[in-house]
């Protein structure tokens, strides 16, 4: 009897131990409820199908430990443009066929805004710079890879100074 408890007790940890490695995907309207109460930020992952969230880190699966940071320090959100709202949310966000948004933790701004994909080391130092951000959100830190369906990327043109010719000596 008690043999039979101990293995019970010990697969409810594990199995309560593997759930905190990895994040729980929310869809928004739940993950804004859970935001307001846990005051984490929040990561949205904008991508297609059904593990499209992994397809924002361009060079391979995310990690174990970028996994872990997720679950532990932010509201994990998956907008899957497959389906007609999470497209229109994507569009909501500014956001082509994949990308990242991270809210402060209030859930009223934006700190974060990719659209496109980005490496697992970009991915890791991005989340890190977000998870424990205490201050006020002044600004949005954009990143424009991919440009939204109908939207061109805006790149401002160098200005040469006056009387400069490109080729003159």
């Amino acid at each position: 009897m008690f043999s039979y408890m101990a293995v019970v007790a010990l697969s409810a940890s594990i199995s309560t131990a593997n759930l905190s490695q990895n994040p729980q995907w929310l869809e928004y309207g739940q993950a804004q409820q859970r935001q307001a109460i846990l005051k984490k930020p929040m990561a949205v992952f904008v991508g297609n199908g059904k593990e499209g969230w992994g397809s924002v880190v361009r060079d391979g699966a995310i990690d174990p430990a970028v996994k872990k940071l997720l679950a532990e320090k932010f509201v994990c959100v998956y907008v899957d443009t497959q389906t007609p709202a999470g497209k229109a949310l994507a569009e909501q966000f500014e956001v082509a066929s994949r990308g990242l948004i991270i809210s402060d933790r209030k859930g009223t701004s934006q700190a974060y805004n990719l659209s496109g994909t980005l490496t697992k080391t970009e991915l890791a130092v991005t989340l890190d710079k977000y998870a424990d951000s205490n201050g006020d959100v002044r600004a949005t830190e954009t990143v424009v890879r991919e440009a939204p369906a109908g939207r061109p990327i805006y790149v401002p043109q160098y200005q040469l100074p006056p009387g400069y010719r490109i080729g003159s000596t």
